[in-house]
């Protein structure tokens, strides 16, 4: 008889966790020793085991009976994973965790309640739980209702079963084919082959059907309900209530399940809740909200705000307003969502349902939805705003134009908000914010230098030390843009040891201290310094809830890499942020990473790789931040129209936007055709203002005195096998050794020095050229091939 630990959490949840081992700083769970007497196993939950059983991963999506909310076949999984020995991992949801921060999947691994955490973080948490866990036995994890899911596991279970498809994890996940909320879900379990369950018929023909209040209460407040908050909202003690809930309850119509009571059969409580008068639904859920509003609950109170009345007072709209900023930061599409329903709530010409139609596009914008989100506000009727509130809806629509690179159209709606009378002081300040930004996206330093005067001189006797890093990282950027690169390095630093920045504290990438100090330190030579800055600044960054820049990390520290000659990890970084901002939704910074890894395949030798990466890239009439990348990879290729890109340049180029690339870049931009001189004479007067900087010196030297022409595309390596064991890189070999002798993801990374995605985006790399999919299969080829733990 085998003993396990196992917890019950409020929300209905069963964790079993091997070993017996609790992390201290929670409550010690009970005790339970049990064995299982196993009945006849259903053929998919044979296949999926055997294939787990064997180090493999599986999945397994099994359809919710839409009476129970609940599939059959999970309890028989879970019975039959623990009598093989198996850990298991279950996770169940109410309707209210869709607008929830806290993730259940997260929670149930730990044994601790998570709330507030950036949904990338959550994930990076579980993967690593996982992979630990795994390294004792096959897991199964078990999400009983995707639908109902917090985004946080959404977005866990969107991302983690490809990245951790080398590791023997069974995803048995609960899905409704009627709703398509986890439908990416679906999309990413299909990559790994999952077996599919329909749901069986469950048998509800003998409950009760009389709607008696009590039933009619519950049925709003959720498919489980707290006995004390209908009480309350029916304006009755609990105990006068106790006929109705063992009528209830005698006829099946209810289950007890602990600490709630919950409906037996989903579809009558849904009967029940349609058959209410609409009037009467939304005033119900208004009354539940306000009896529902104690510390812990603030999900469930959203959720019947956002289904209640329009009449929602400045309190409730502070609640939504706060409830909608935290989902931000863990799903912003789903932060959107929320805010359109509230937006609904209001007539169209009210100032509310302007307010949360212009919040949803925001949290739009940042995902790749970002198109949508323009369209909506450009077709929103600003007639009848007051001028502050056309200002803020104009405010970010430039915002969402900057994102998509289009600043020339973002500083058409800055100059027109800004002409608007009235509009307030810490309005009309982040838009002359915004306006500097967008002069300098533009290359116009002079005029980005006169619209930010006033505002660096106000901000530096801030007493708020973000402002003051603020100011002084703007301040860093302009003087780069200026070719002033010591003064640029000097208030970077500056900025760096004044303030930490955080979730609560956002600054756009680059101007995230640690990232853009790295930055002006990779265009001085000073690599080293950099690698390490970057290295730990993006494990902090990630640690602060600042997922949105992860991205950027990981492109410059490709660059890094790349100036570094260690092309290898420079591609593996440039890819990984391709695949974080994919899993994140964000585009913001997908072309400047796509010719960064252009640039970096071309002096790998793969150009048709480098090739296919730029089919589709375009250099615009209006130049944006950064289409000098683009140019850059565009002329190494070699292409047939690199005449046309040495043309956009001789009418584009500036020194700010020469700047923008490191100095290792410039001689290939340098033509050799004598019409085409203007990056010549700006890389001398680049030279002539930074007299002083060895590195700058020495490439404006190289750029000068270039006789060759740009780079054509490589060789592919030579003497390298295209798949197989003698396919591998040497930094792939070096995390397969390392996965051979047992260390995790994250271990690796701390001995190779390099990020925990990048060592992920390399063991991905070594599974696909050696056709195994588990890491029994590689200590098995690399034991064969002579790799030993004393050479790992």
């Amino acid at each position: 008889m085998s003993v396990e630990l196992v917890r019950v959490t409020s929300a209905a949840v069963v964790e079993i966790h091997p070993g017996g081992k609790w992390p201290t700083h929670c409550d010690q769970p009970r005790l339970s020793a049990h064995t299982v007497d196993m009945a006849p196993v259903r053929p998919e939950i044979v296949d999926a085991l055997a294939r787990l059983k064997q180090g493999k991963p599986s999945a397994l999506l099994a359809e919710v009976d839409p009476s129970t909310r609940t599939a059959s076949v999970m309890n028989e999984l879970r019975s039959a994973a623990q009598s093989m020995g198996f850990s298991t991992v279950v996770v169940s949801s109410v309707e209210s965790d869709q607008f929830s921060t806290q993730s259940r999947l997260l929670e149930s691994l730990t044994g601790c309640e998570v709330t507030g955490s950036d949904g990338r973080a959550v994930t990076d948490q579980v993967a690593e739980l996982l992979d630990a866990i795994s390294q004792q036995s096959p897991v199964v994890v078990v999400i009983e209702d995707a639908h109902w899911s917090d985004p946080g596991t959404l977005l866990a279970l969107r991302t983690l079963p490809e990245l951790l498809r080398h590791l023997p994890i069974l995803w048995a996940v609960g899905v409704d084919s009627r709703t398509s909320r986890a439908d990416r879900v679906v999309a990413a379990l299909q990559r790994i082959g999952p077996i599919r369950v329909t749901a069986e018929a469950t048998d509800t023909g003998g409950l009760v059907r009389n709607p008696i209040s009590l039933l009619q209460v519950g049925s709003v407040i959720g498919i489980e309900f707290d006995l004390d908050v209908a009480a309350r909202v029916l304006g009755r003690s609990a105990g006068s209530l106790l006929n109705e809930v063992d009528n209830a309850l005698a006829t099946g119509a209810l289950v007890d399940s602990g600490s709630k009571l919950r409906f037996a059969d989903a579809q009558f409580r849904n009967s029940l809740y349609a058959a209410l008068p609409s009037s009467v639904r939304k005033a119900l859920h208004y009354e539940v909200a306000k009896e529902m509003a104690l510390p812990g609950a603030e999900s469930e109170v959203v959720w019947h705000l956002a289904h209640s009345t329009g009449r929602l007072a400045e309190d409730d709209l502070a609640v939504v307003r706060s409830a909608i900023s935290r989902l931000g930061t863990v799903a912003p599409e789903d932060a959107a969502v929320l805010a359109f329903q509230v937006s609904d709530l209001f007539p169209p010409s009210d100032a509310h349902h302007v307010e949360f139609i212009t919040t949803a596009a925001r949290h739009l914008g940042d995902t790749s939805r970002v198109g949508e989100a323009l369209s909506i506000l450009e077709h929103l009727n600003v007639r009848g705003l007051s001028h502050r509130e056309e200002a803020r809806l104009r405010l970010v629509t430039a915002h969402l134009h900057q994102a998509v690179g289009d600043d020339t159209e973002a500083m058409s709606h800055v100059n027109r908000a800004l002409a608007l009378p009235g509009i307030g002081a810490e309005l009309e300040l982040a838009l002359l914010k915004t306006k500097a930004v967008g002069h300098v996206n533009l290359g116009e330093i002079e005029a980005a230098t006169q619209v930010s005067r006033p505002l660096l001189r106000s901000a530096r006797h801030s007493p708020d030390p973000a402002t003051k890093a603020s100011a002084d990282l703007f301040a860093s950027q302009l003087a780069f843009c200026r070719a002033r690169v010591k003064t640029a390095l000097a208030l970077a630093r500056q900025a760096v040891s004044s303030v930490e920045v955080s979730a609560s504290r956002p600054l756009h990438a680059p101007r995230i201290p640690e990232l853009w100090l790295a930055t002006v330190l990779l265009s001085t030579d000073q690599v080293d310094e950099a690698s390490d800055l970057l290295l730990d600044g993006q494990r902090s960054s990630e640690r602060r809830g600042l997922a949105w820049s992860l991205p950027y990390w990981h492109t410059v520290r490709a660059i890094e890499r790349w100036m570094q000659e260690e092309l290898d990890d420079a591609a593996a970084e440039a890819e990984t942020a391709l695949r974080v901002a994919d899993r994140l939704d964000i585009v913001r910074y997908l072309e400047l990473t796509r010719s960064v890894q252009a640039v970096i395949e071309i002096d790998r030798g793969n150009g048709a790789v480098a090739r296919r990466l730029m089919a589709q890239a375009k250099l615009p009439h209006r130049p944006r931040a950064y289409d000098m990348w683009t140019a850059a990879a565009l002329v190494r290729l070699g292409s047939d129209g690199a005449g046309d890109v040495h043309k956009w340049l001789d009418a584009h180029a500036s020194v700010a936007r020469l700047m923008s690339l490191p100095p290792k870049v410039w001689p290939s931009l340098v033509s050799l055709h004598t019409p085409f001189e203007r990056v010549q004479n700006l890389l001398d007067e680049i030279g002539h203002i930074s007299h002083d900087q060895r590195v700058i010196v020495s490439a404006v030297a190289a750029a000068r005195s270039a006789g060759r022409q740009p780079s054509a595309p490589g060789p592919k390596a030579a003497g390298r096998a295209a798949s197989g064991w003698d396919s591998l890189t040497v930094s792939e070999l070096r995390v397969a050794g390392l996965v051979v002798t047992g260390h995790t993801n994250r271990a690796i990374a701390e001995q190779l020095h390099v990020s925990v995605h990048t060592v992920g985006t390399h063991l991905r790399h070594v599974f696909t050229k050696l056709d195994i999919n588990t890491r029994v299969e590689l200590t098995r080829l690399a034991l064969q091939h002579g790799v030993t733990s004393e050479e790992a």
